[in-house]
């Protein structure tokens, strides 16, 4: 077998996923059946997977019994820590506050090594040091803790108070942030207003300031990797310094390049796209030095199996699985090319060779996103029907970007410059908008983004992995292509199909008081409550969703004031009368009562009734429903089987008698097939004592 660390290393990797989303007593007699397969498989080119895999169930099960349990082992006590604010915290919903990571350097006096995720905790900017009480406690078990135990935090901490500031850290990589935020205000300077974001984010990394409607553009375009740094950035970049081969000073350029490499990827603070192809290019700037061809995906395998040893479960991180999928997508694109230059070779026909060059960039952009498809359904994200068309369309423009961006640092560091950093910053200028307006264009043709259902990942593994093997055994090269694009449009066509009739219904905005939006055949029903800010996110959740204009929104509010929102049909409660009933998406029933001082809506789908309040209204009889969606106050108007909160312990938890209490901190909710099924989505069961 050619590539054996490759194989390996996709082993091992895939060994330790696995093993984070198994029961551990799943992966017990796993690895004795991986054991089995591997000494006693006689093809020899089968056991190296087999034997990587079987290597990364054991360093998962040795990892999490010598990091992982020591630190879960602390939950449930109060302690009082020295703590230090990591690069990943941003502002709270409070003055003054900020949530995100937290290093805990000492605990109770005892020097420590450990980092919890904390909601809210007292702080301006990362590097702070402070010593504070918090309560620790084990992470939620929703879809955002396998990404969290992937950047090494196993524990949720709740700031009781008892602060104490002391000196800030001076590690370097937080003077390598404010570097990188002095950088990114340089930007924000010298060009327009939505085009700064767009350049600190493609050249920084810092998507502080980039706007949501542009981010929500390159993602339904399918070009959303271009707003994170990632290894194609990083090869563009050390690629400016991959001059002269045939200089005497060859190899002090090559570590020239490692050199730079290195800055940019703790620049950018080492996310795991950059830290994988950092990787990469040291093994190839390795065998640069030395003189000895590198293969990409035994280079990659190799990142692999570095970063499965340091934190094993790295490979649970989505841009870990995007970047190396979409390297096996590239890998294969390049087998392919490969087969068509020796097959236009032998018939020597110009044509046909000029044709095999223009389809190159179509196949790696085609392949990179059949590869990188299964990830994004596994995810519960949306995928691009116009991907391709886009990649190929402004990828090339990337590069032009970047490089402008860095002249327009270096020209704004000397001050008799000025000129240079005015032409600089128009040039650029210019070309942003440009790439921006093609990404817009694509954004808005029909069915730019689709969103797939999550259980439907399955079906769509299979038909990659029959796709593969038959790639790899078959003899037929020619009909491969057609038969993966066959099989990738029955794949989306099917998990449309699939998805048809179904309602979603989420909790979105301020977990005290959020909007529902109820989603049926990609048209939507949002149903307003709280306060201004939860816009933001109903329109952050429509565009994710690939909803960018809902078909009716009704405003809950007792005092209602003008939303700036687009929809087809706005109903403001308190121009109705005291009863309406109307029929919404498709077929679907919503029942409206309303008087002075408070509004109910209650959602037909169905055999089940969901209602949605905002007040305490008082009816003449009650209503009994099904689920009632997180409630700002109870009313004995409304009797529901099962409340749906987005808060763990809200105000009238003492007032619940009979019913289920379900609790989510992320986005709650449930899916529906009228008639049907109702399952429950991020949330989970609430003891009532």
């Amino acid at each position: 077998m050619k590539r054996k660390l490759g194989w390996f290393g996709l082993g091992f990797a895939g060994a330790e996923l696995a093993a984070a989303n198994l029961p551990p007593l799943v992966c017990v007699p796993a690895a004795a059946f991986l054991a089995l397969l591997a000494f006693w498989n006689r093809r020899r080119d089968a056991r190296i997977p087999l034997l990587g895999a079987l290597c990364g169930l054991a360093w998962f099960a040795l990892f999490t019994l010598i990091f992982v349990q020591p630190c879960r082992a602390l939950a449930g006590q109060t302690v009082t820590c020295t703590a230090v604010v990591e690069t990943d915290a941003e502002a709270s919903y409070s003055d003054s506050r900020l949530r995100g990571t937290l290093r805990l350097t000492e605990i109770n006096g005892k020097p420590a090594r450990l980092r919890v995720q904390c909601p809210s905790f007292p702080g301006e900017s990362a590097g702070e040091r402070f010593e504070a009480s918090f309560a620790l406690s084990s992470l939620p078990d929703n879809r955002y803790r396998l990404s969290r135990n992937s950047k090494g935090v196993y524990l949720q901490a709740e700031y009781l108070g008892s602060y104490r500031g002391l000196a800030a850290s001076a590690a370097p990589r937080f003077a390598l942030f404010r570097l990188r935020q002095r950088w990114s205000a340089v930007l924000r300077r010298w060009l327009p207003k939505r085009l700064d974001g767009m350049e600190a984010a493609m050249l920084l990394a810092d998507k502080s300031h980039l706007e949501d409607a542009v981010q929500q553009a390159f993602r339904a375009a399918g070009v959303s990797h271009l707003l994170a740094v990632s290894g194609l950035h990083l090869a563009l970049l050390c690629g400016l310094l991959g001059f002269g081969r045939r200089w005497r000073f060859y190899k002090p350029l090559i570590l020239l390049r490692g050199a730079a490499a290195l800055f940019y990827l703790l620049l950018t603070g080492a996310p795991v796209s950059v830290l994988r192809a950092g990787l990469v290019l040291a093994v190839a700037l390795a065998g640069d030095f030395f003189l000895q061809p590198v293969d990409l995906l035994t280079s990659t395998g190799f990142a692999a199996v570095l970063m499965g040893l340091q934190n094993a479960c790295a490979p649970c991180d989505i841009g870990f699985q995007l970047s190396f999928c979409a390297v096996l997508g590239v890998q294969a694109a390049a087998a392919l090319t490969e087969a068509e230059r020796r097959a236009a070779a032998q018939g020597k026909s110009a044509a046909l060779r000029l044709v095999c060059r223009l389809a190159e960039p179509v196949q790696v952009a085609a392949l990179a996103s059949l590869a990188t498809l299964p990830v994004l359904v596994a995810h519960g994200m949306s995928t691009s029907l116009v991907g391709i068309v886009c990649n190929v369309l402004v990828v090339w423009m990337l590069q032009p970007a970047l490089q402008m961006g860095i002249l327009l640092l270096i020209f704004s560091a000397v001050p008799f410059l000025l000129p240079l950093v005015n032409l600089t910053g128009l040039t650029l200028s210019l070309w942003l908008k440009a790439m921006l307006g093609i990404v817009e264009r694509c954004a808005a043709l029909p069915f730019a983004s689709v969103y797939l259902p999550q259980r439907y990942t399955l079906f769509v593994l299979a038909v990659l992995g029959a796709l593969a093997l038959y790639y790899r055994h078959g003899k037929g090269m020619r009909v491969y292509p057609i038969a993966a694009l066959i099989c990738t449009a029955a794949a989306v066509v099917m998990g449309i199909w699939m998805q048809r009739d179904v309602v979603e219904i989420n909790l979105v905005g301020a977990s005290n008081n959020p909007c529902v939006v109820c989603v049926q055949n990609g048209q939507a029903v949002v149903l307003f409550r709280g306060g201004e800010s939860n816009l933001s996110a109903v329109e952050r959740y429509l565009a994710g969703r690939s909803r960018q204009e809902p078909a009716l929104l009704v405003d809950l509010r007792a005092r209602p004031t003008a939303l700036d929102f687009a929809a087809a049909e706005v109903v403001t409660m308190q121009a109705q009368p005291g009863f309406d009933t109307r029929t919404v998406l498709d077929g679907l029933t919503i029942d409206l009562y309303h008087n002075k001082s408070a509004s109910l809506a209650v959602l037909g789908i169905g055999d089940r009734h969901i209602a949605v309040g905002a007040g305490s209204i008082q009816l003449a009889e009650p209503i009994r429903v099904d689920v009632l969606c997180a409630p700002g106050a109870l009313s004995d108007a409304v009797q529901a089987d099962t409340i749906l909160t987005a808060v763990r312990h809200p105000k009238w938890l003492d007032e619940i008698e009979s019913c289920e209490l379900r609790y989510g901190d992320a986005t709650p909710g449930l899916t529906l097939r009228p008639g049907r099924s109702m399952i429950w989505e991020e949330a989970q069961t609430i003891a009532i004592q």
